[in-house]
């Protein structure tokens, strides 16, 4: 048994391996392998396992989300004086790529699926509207016949936002091969990660070299960053296990204070400016380590399934909602496993006491909550839906580190708050 109990998380590097922390340490530590830590083959055929996968004509590696989403953006010619049409409920560094083309965010509001709500999507299309990014929220695919529907009858352009749901199906093809580009992120929480990294996929041959052309003009990542992502490996192997004593606590916070280790969101980025290392080619050491766990995503999300099947079949209590049952034209990933509750804080803190720390995507219709939201366009009043979910939603954990009698252990707290 072990002496003391151990926190539970959700997030904090969920997709953390021990292999892969020996592979971060072999290229920190190994001289021989210093000169591959940015430049090699990896990054090459994660993109010819991306293809496989998604059985597409061509796929793209980047060094973030953010920076796939914006060369997607620029490939379909987004600019100044268009409108791109983008849900509520998502995170700033989705509105910065936006902002980066010069165009201009409009807001859709959300349903009960936590994804675009069709219907607000009619209202909010314009002359000026040109493209579309359709999110698949915690990995549950949106409602794509009607959403694709009026974006056929309004020529516009579609980049599917698969951040969440990469290998969730909708009517059994994957998500992402729906739109023109489907983009993809590798970053830290989400469905496989290498720390930092993004991807995009087409079937479309001219955006294709278009996007092709953007790649190869990127400058390699900074030594220092491509670093900072390798030392999140040991740091977070140590710090994780033993974070109910204080000597994890302490590791995390000195690492972060030196800057050892990379932030999620820098502060610039929370306030819509622009980051000057982003964006860059994919470093050869973490696309490495992504090709590692492409080779696991089928495995990795049929754990993710079993756990929130648990998750549907076991929580009981009045007080929590639960999330709007997959409909049967779809299979969500679960990337986590969205809660409502009248008082998230309150059921947050409940959860702290008993050693399990859960998350709050999305606390806000763009998050982090601190952003000044009039700053990035969107007001106040304007998706009514997102803005009540925001102030209800707390998630579990769903991730390979999550077992089962944890999982079960996480269903006792629940059912127990009052």
């Amino acid at each position: 048994m072990p002496i003391f109990n151990q926190t539970i998380f959700t997030g904090f590097a969920p997709n953390l391996t021990k292999r892969d922390t020996l592979l971060a340490l072999s290229y920190l530590c190994l001289p021989w392998r210093w000169l591959k830590l940015r430049k090699g083959e990896q990054a090459e055929l994660a993109q010819k396992k991306l293809q496989k996968f998604f059985n597409c004509q061509s796929a793209f590696v980047f060094d973030s989300g953010r920076s796939a989403l914006y060369f997607a953006l620029k490939s379909l010619g987004a600019k100044a004086g268009d409108e791109i049409l983008v849900q509520a409920y998502t995170c700033i560094v989705v509105i910065n790529a936006i902002n980066w083309t010069s165009a201009c965010p409009v807001f859709i509001d959300i349903g009960d699926d936590f994804n675009i709500d069709p219907a607000d999507l009619a209202k909010k299309i314009t002359a000026k509207t040109k493209i579309l990014i359709i999110q698949h929220t915690f990995g549950q695919p949106a409602k794509l016949d009607e959403i694709l529907a009026l974006a056929r009858q309004n020529n516009l352009k579609i980049i599917e936002d698969c951040a969440h749901s990469l290998g969730a199906t909708y009517q059994g093809k994957l998500s992402g091969t729906f739109g023109d580009i489907g983009m993809f992120s590798f970053g830290s929480d989400k469905v496989i990660s290498c720390v930092r990294g993004g991807g995009l996929i087409t079937n479309n041959e001219q955006l294709a070299q278009k996007i092709k052309s953007y790649q190869k003009e990127l400058l390699p990542s900074r030594i220092s960053k491509v670093l900072q992502h390798l030392f999140h490996y040991p740091i977070f192997f140590i710090s994780k296990p033993l974070y109910g004593l204080y000597i994890g606590k302490l590791l995390l916070k000195l690492a972060k204070k030196l800057n050892i280790i990379n932030k999620i969101i820098y502060q610039p980025e929370k306030i819509g400016e622009r980051i000057n290392f982003y964006p860059a080619k994919l470093p050869n050491a973490l696309a490495e380590i992504l090709n590692n766990q492409i080779d696991e995503i089928l495995t990795l999300n049929q754990h993710r399934k079993k756990i929130a099947g648990l998750y549907n079949k076991l929580i009981t209590n009045n007080l929590i909602k639960l999330p709007a049952q997959t409909r049967g034209d779809s299979e969500s990933v679960y990337l986590r496993y969205p809660l409502l509750t009248k008082e998230p804080d309150k059921l947050l803190k409940f959860a702290k006491k008993n050693n399990i720390i859960l998350g709050d995507w999305y606390n806000a219709p763009v998050t982090p909550a601190q952003i000044a939201l009039a700053k990035i366009g969107y007001l106040a009043g304007s998706c009514p839906k997102a803005e009540a979910l925001a102030r209800e939603s707390v998630n579990l954990p769903t991730d390979r580190q999550i077992h089962e009698h944890q999982a079960r252990k996480i269903i006792k707290i629940i059912n127990s708050y009052k």
